[in-house]
């Protein structure tokens, strides 16, 4: 199992001054321009005797906006006119995923971002929108390509552990495959085609069943606390600063005009980048041009805009900012940029449907906050040696202490301790759910508290009352169930009753299956500890909400354990159990 390390800075943490002079604060200045010339076009365009005046909505992604404002330009300079409607041309910069959405019918209330033209960085959005729940049927089948850009794996020349330009592999960025101090970047999948040929590449690597799933958690585990929201500018990852120097430098998913566009601009400190080609085959981002509207003037408005943008001048500006032609062969001037292999690498079209669907929901799964309830054993049979060693309890520790660490400060969090020593009710509630990142009081956050409490955790003596506990945390997560996260209550015990509990074990069995709701669901985790837990009756309790149960008597497969556990977040609530 890999073990933790020093994240990388956010890329989207900076001052507002850098903001200003960043790509991203340039690009708001200029649409402000835009949108104050998209005032004073149209007044113009009525004078010259226009019966009505139109805005063509162009949407596009932010590497290949500047090229796009430019041909833009040049078409409203000739006032195109269709019959007695003019149109203006009109280029914003909007993610993918929120066009995606908006095409979709899923955003009620913004369709004013809906464009009349769309290019994306991939096709795959438009296979997307097209297999959506709202099924965008009518959205082009096989737009034209305004550029092609591979998705690399960048670093620096020097970085250990990279193989040659063309001998990458995507199982490089697996936990176990790398210097576990060394990150890996990439976008998240929900908003960019780059992050889903990532995790579409892993998962056809690992396979499907058990296994796989907990390799798959393990991956996104590590790499979703440095995925980037939108197109990675690579620019606020190596900095050139003596604090990046200092620290291990990143593995990156990225387009590779991304790796051009960072060596062209970076800082004489900061390294250059080498673009690293999957032998086994990678996507091409491949820019489709796609026409949205129905509305006759406006098709043909962005008929004639595509003309514009495909003339010589602005495929040769496409060139300059580093991107291939659309056949992915590399132009003159790409071969000469630094870190670049010009040979077109080998590519795949197997992202797309179900593919596109599995991998953004794996990610989506594994990666969803969590609102978790832990119910610690603290009965007289967690005192017992475990197989010879520790007492159980102490194993109990390990186990609290390390599933704290595996839970990002998102995760909601509460913890009971149970035995019949604490009095009526069998429990003492010591921590309530509260999300681990925040504080309650002065600057001690829940992980904190909660670390505490489980450092300090002994034995009560008494029984566990196993079955009345489990089915009372199970109410409290269901009655305040939260829609956005994971919901769960995981149990760590000696795994006996001994008929401490009002309920038995087949009465708690049916009230958890008559309680589980598949549209809601709250899942059972186990871990009991040592030769006496009654095995068979708790992965009965388990199953009865599709979770899952483990019985070890070897506190190092506890990590494992707690990994597999998660894994089931892809199959709730139809797991095989």
């Amino acid at each position: 199992m890999s073990t933790g390390r020093h994240r990388l800075p956010s890329p989207a943490v900076t001052t507002s001054r850098k903001a200003v002079r960043s790509p991203m604060g340039i690009t708001a200045i200029t649409v402000a321009s835009i949108a104050v010339a998209a005032i004073a076009v149209p007044v113009g365009m009525n004078v010259l005797g226009c019966g009505d005046t139109r805005y063509l909505r162009v949407s596009t992604t932010q590497s290949v906006a500047p090229v796009l404002r430019e041909a833009a330009t040049e078409f409203n300079s000739d006032e195109p006119r269709y019959g007695d409607v003019c149109v203006y041309a009109q280029v914003d910069e909007i993610a993918p995923h929120r066009i995606m959405d908006a095409l979709s019918g899923n955003q009620l209330g913004e369709s004013s971002i809906t464009p009349h033209v769309w290019i994306p960085e991939s096709s795959a959005w438009v296979e997307l929108a097209r297999v959506s729940a709202g099924g965008a049927h009518g959205i082009e089948t096989d737009p034209p390509s305004l550029a092609n850009s591979p998705v690399v794996l960048a670093a620096p020349p020097d970085t250990e552990g990279m193989p040659d330009q063309d001998e990458a592999d995507w199982t490089m960025l697996l936990p176990g495959e790398r210097d576990p101090d060394r990150p890996v970047v990439m976008v998240d999948p929900n908003r960019g085609a780059d992050g889903m040929t990532v995790m579409h590449a892993i998962r056809e690597h690992l396979g499907t069943g058990d296994d796989a799933d907990t390799a798959m958690t393990d991956f996104v585990r590590e790499v979703q606390m440095d995925s980037a929201f939108g197109e990675l500018d690579l620019t606020t990852v190596f900095t050139g600063s003596a604090a990046a120097q200092d620290r291990q430098d990143p593995i990156i998913a990225v387009p590779e005009q991304a790796v051009v566009s960072y060596n062209l601009r970076r800082a004489d400190s900061a390294p250059e980048l080498r673009a690293h080609y999957v032998q086994d085959g990678t996507v091409g981002m491949d820019y489709p041009y796609v026409t949205v509207t129905e509305e006759s003037a406006l098709q043909s408005a962005a008929a004639d805009l595509y003309q514009v943008v495909g003339a010589d001048a602005y495929r040769g500006r496409l060139r300059e900012l580093g991107f291939r032609d659309p056949n992915g062969e590399a132009s003159s001037v790409l071969a000469a940029q630094p870190g670049i292999e010009a040979a077109v690498p080998p590519t795949h079209e197997k992202l797309t449907g179900d593919a596109l669907l599995a991998s953004v929901t794996d990610w989506n799964r594994l990666s969803m906050p969590s609102r978790t309830l832990v119910l610690a054993d603290a009965s007289q049979n967690m005192s017992e040696d475990l197989n010879g060693g520790p007492a159980r309890i102490e194993v109990a520790k390990q186990a609290a202490l390390l599933g704290l660490s595996l839970f990002p400060d998102e995760t909601d969090m509460g913890l009971w301790l149970m035995s019949d020593r604490y009095g009526e009710s069998g429990r003492e509630e010591a921590a309530k759910l509260h999300p681990l990142g925040q504080a309650d009081d002065g600057d001690v956050t829940r992980r904190q508290e909660m670390t505490a409490v489980a450092e300090d955790l002994e034995t009560q003596g008494g029984d566990s009352r196993l079955y009345d506990n489990i089915l009372a945390a199970y109410d409290e997560v269901q009655d305040d169930y939260h829609e956005d996260k994971i919901n769960s209550v995981i149990l760590l015990t000696a795994g006996q009753d001994e008929g401490s509990s009002e309920v038995s074990h087949d009465e708690l069995v049916a009230a958890l299956q008559d309680r589980f709701d598949p549209e809601r669901p709250v899942t059972m985790f186990i871990i009991g500890f040592g030769d006496q837990a009654e095995e068979q009756e708790l992965a009965q309790i388990a199953r009865a909400t599709s979770g899952s149960s483990f019985v070890t008597e070897d506190p190092a497969e506890i990590g494992d354990f707690f990994l597999s556990s998660i894994s089931r977040r892809l199959c709730v609530p139809d797991c095989d159990n």
